[in-house]
């Protein structure tokens, strides 16, 4: 527990939040989202913007992918202080997703009757574009598409295929549609269960698609092209808190499928039950260690020599299943510390395997900050440099990839110190 500390050192700390996190502090956000929710997903601060695939084996040519959800401001959904379908903040999202390295996005997609949703993947795709290929947009066909067709009782192999014509023709002759070996990737969420004859499927298609399914079953599908990796946490068990075995699962299946597209996964954890759809389902974050286990999975598989393809995130923005990384993902990391003579000292509690280095920095008697020193985690003192005029002094936690970081309070510097 933080102590109290002298009204003079909390307004201190107030007037530092600003300039402190425009680099490594945590007293604001540097990422595109607005709130957090109340099922896992943090309130959202300063994040580390250290490349995601640095999460993977060295050497990683793997695609960096993230799931989008497009809802944002339709009263069906949680109110996430944002809409999908908002330009400027189209635009936040593509800057924070390549600020961390992302390449690239898969929306849900649920057919051509969703107007606003559509609207939204409109401006995602010209916001793309505008990258110049540093950037791509993919969709995921979702179940949700087949509603209307489904209440009348119609032919749901042929409505499926005219979903992935649509995509086709209406979205993928966007240059920044992704595509691999110049045939765009159409993938698939919800449709394992229902009759689809996917051989009539790929027959009627027009322009080539590439077709990817959920679950490592996906690579049995007739006409499959490859599968991609999810999330199951109707497979948690005590011995298996994180769902690793689905993943392991995978893994050992794409391994014996080379010829097909492999789309591993890593989330942070899940938790539905702000979600309409919920089913209580839960995936403990462990303060971040969850996030770091899912990337160690696809590591004992993959190699410079045996390269992923890629890897999706479920999901950048579901915020009421609880997946949502935007906000970043908190730490549980706490900081404090103390001034003993020159010499500035500090004790971190929470899992530091979350860390990825340390931030030392001196506050000006004006509010400025200067970085002092870059430390390894593992450091816990450092002596002041004899020029130093500061006011007092802050460390940082910088976070893993994607992570919250985390700050102790100001360490005040007393009037006059020894020589």
């Amino acid at each position: 527990m933080v102590q109290a500390r002298p009204l003079c050192q909390l307004a201190l700390l107030c007037c530092l939040a600003a300039p402190l996190a425009a680099q490594s502090g945590t007293a604001a956000n540097n990422t595109s989202a607005v709130r957090g929710s109340a099922n896992g997903n943090a309130e959202p601060r300063v994040v580390s913007k250290l490349p995601i695939r640095s999460l993977l084996y060295p050497g990683a040519t793997t695609k960096i992918l993230v799931r989008g959800m497009l809802w944002f401001g339709d009263p069906r959904h949680w109110d996430s202080g944002y809409r999908s379908d908002d330009p400027k903040q189209v635009s936040r999202q593509v800057d924070d997703m390549m600020s961390r390295g992302i390449d690239g996005v898969i929306v849900a997609w649920y057919g051509p009757n969703e107007k606003q949703k559509n609207r939204a993947l409109e401006l995602l795709l010209h916001e793309a574009e505008r990258r110049k290929g540093q950037f791509v947009v993919a969709t995921s066909v979702d179940v949700g598409g087949l509603a209307e067709c489904l209440k009348r009782g119609c032919d749901e192999t042929e409505a499926v295929a005219k979903l992935i014509d649509t995509v086709v023709e209406r979205y993928a002759s966007s240059p920044a549609y992704w595509r691999v070996r110049s045939r765009p990737v159409v993938t698939f969420f919800g449709m394992e269960t229902h009759d689809i004859d996917w051989r009539r499927v790929r027959r009627s298609l027009r322009g080539n698609p590439m077709l990817l399914f959920r679950n490592s079953g996906g690579f049995n599908v007739p006409e499959s092209d490859g599968a991609f990796a999810w999330i199951a946490p109707e497979t948690v068990s005590d011995d298996d808190p994180m769902a690793l075995k689905y993943l392991r699962n995978f893994y050992g299946v794409a391994r014996k499928n080379p010829g097909k597209l492999t789309i591993g996964s890593a989330y942070k954890g899940f938790d539905d039950s702000l979600a309409s759809w919920g089913k209580r389902r839960r995936i403990d974050q462990r303060c971040g260690r969850t996030w770091l286990e899912t990337f160690a999975v696809a590591n004992s598989y993959y190699s410079r020599s045996r390269q992923l393809d890629a890897l999706i995130i479920p999901t950048w923005n579901d915020y009421e299943e609880g997946t949502a990384i935007e906000p970043g993902i908190a730490t549980c990391i706490q900081i404090s510390g103390r001034l003993d003579g020159r010499q500035l000292r500090w004790n971190i509690e929470g899992p530091l395997e979350t860390v990825d280095h340390l931030e030392v920095f001196a506050v000006a008697p004006g509010g400025g900050r200067t970085l002092l020193k870059s430390l390894d985690r593992d450091a816990r003192r450092m002596d002041v440099p004899r020029d130093a005029k500061a006011r007092g002094y802050i460390i940082v936690a910088v976070g893993r990839p994607s992570m919250q970081n985390a700050a102790s309070p100001v360490i005040a510097a007393p009037s006059s110190r020894p020589d």
